[in-house]
């Protein structure tokens, strides 16, 4: 029977229980829009003016607010992965992505007494995600032919102002999320093909924000944020079938399974200069702590000689983000711009179909608009290039991801990976 379909790599390719749409967003499979004057800065924001979306970048900053605050957003995703067969010499193989529009979103309440030292909020927002529909014919069906993941932060939020120019704030955070998985099965040649879907919804995961916000002087402003590292356990998945041969019907049944995925800590450092009333100057650094992800494991409730437990290696390593941003304000009207720089956590030999993630620089711009002393409009616009980068043959079975004389497991696809995203956002607030 054909490799009786690699069933034992099943569960490697289910890069679990994150975001919205798109792995091209950020290194890793991390998903980074609090509000949309902070993307249109570069994705600045742990050390600008506090708003509401400081519940998410640095709650610390949330007591010297002038005012409380409720902000809402959203930011489409329009993104698109490319692979190329760069391991057939004059190839000209290629295939594109053909993903949904993600819409990660955010939402904020700030509130406190007028003459409190203390401010309270609650948020909601997506910092993780992935997701790709490579189709049913690419030649990495066998790994991955659609995923799509969804997870939400709830964060409960305190602060503190110690003096009149520096607070800090601690929030609470819950986190829910879903997973679904498709794939082809190497079993047949019959079209249509036999395909597995792996879906289910994590366990309510917990965390924590810290954040410290200091005005140093009229000119600079400081911050300082960590989020805590969260572990999305799914318990109890399902595993179902399509298109199943009458001759593996007994093994290729209804099953349930295991895992776990690691959603890293971040600590972030950021300085913000104010050199006249009308500019605003940023520069930030995130740490992300992407080395809890050694390996994605799986486990089944049956297994029988088609379905066994899995361990694919992901061994990822700590990343750093860094970001420019600006504000000229003029009137009643905000103009903005930055860009940030992403380092890749994955390591060669290690890119899977559903984080193909490679350095990325990316582009933004934005205006705000100040109607009387009540609501705000934000704008934004994000490019996010990836580096194009290949991936050959030699270094997935160096690193043990590709079938070698040594090794048969089976979790990455060798070749050339490109992706381009767009992502418009507009985020409102009232303020009272």
């Amino acid at each position: 029977m054909k490799h009786l379909y690699k069933l034992r790599s099943l569960g490697i390719t289910v890069v679990l229980l994150t975001c919205i749409q798109v792995s091209t967003l950020a290194a890793g499979y991390q998903v980074y829009l609090p509000g949309n004057r902070a993307t249109a800065m570069g994705n600045l924001g742990v050390g600008l003016r506090p708003d509401a979306s400081s519940i998410y970048v640095n709650p610390g900053a949330m007591a010297l607010m002038k005012n409380n605050e409720v902000m809402i957003g959203f930011n489409p995703i329009f993104a698109n992965l490319a692979f190329y067969n760069s391991e057939v010499a004059n190839s000209n193989y290629q295939v594109n992505t053909d993903n949904p529009m993600g819409t990660p979103f955010h939402a904020y309440v700030v509130w406190g007494p007028k003459e409190s030292k203390w401010k309270f909020g609650v948020g909601a927002y997506t910092p993780f995600g992935s997701g790709a529909k490579w189709g049913e014919d690419w030649q990495g069906r066998f790994l991955l032919d659609e995923i799509h993941f969804q997870a939400i932060y709830t964060q409960v939020t305190a602060s503190y102002a110690i003096l009149d120019n520096l607070s800090i704030g601690a929030g609470f955070i819950a986190m829910f999320g879903s997973v679904n998985l498709k794939r082809v099965l190497d079993v047949t040649s019959d079209n249509p093909p036999t395909t597995i879907e792996l879906s289910g919804d994590a366990e309510i995961g917990f965390g924590f924000n810290l954040g410290l916000y200091w005005e140093i002087s009229e000119k600079f402003l400081l911050g300082a944020n960590y989020r805590s590292k969260i572990d999305a356990k799914l318990n109890g998945g399902d595993v179902s079938f399509e298109n199943v041969p009458s001759s593996l019907v007994s093994i290729l049944g209804p099953n349930k399974f295991d895992a776990t995925l690691p959603l890293p800590s971040s600590t972030s450092l950021a300085l913000t200069y104010l050199p006249t009333d009308r500019w605003t100057v940023g520069v930030e650094a995130d740490y992300i702590g992407w080395n809890v992800y050694k390996s994605l494991d799986f486990d089944f409730a049956d297994e029988n000689i088609g379905i066994q437990d899995t361990k694919s290696p992901r061994n990822y390593k700590d990343s750093w983000v860094f970001h420019v941003g600006a504000q000229y304000a003029l009137n009643s009207w905000q103009f903005r711009a930055g860009m940030y720089y992403d380092l890749t956590p994955v390591q060669e030999g290690y890119m899977t179909p559903e984080t193909p993630d490679a350095n990325r620089t990316s582009l933004t711009a934005g205006i705000g608009y100040t109607v009387g002393d009540f609501l705000q409009i934000d704008l934004s616009f994000l490019f996010i290039s990836g580096v194009e980068r290949e991936q050959t043959l030699a270094e997935a079975q160096a690193a043990g991801t590709y079938p070698s004389a040594t090794n048969d497991t089976y979790a990455v696809e060798p070749g050339t990976y490109k992706n381009l995203t767009y992502i418009p956002g507009l985020s409102i607030s009232y303020r009272f």
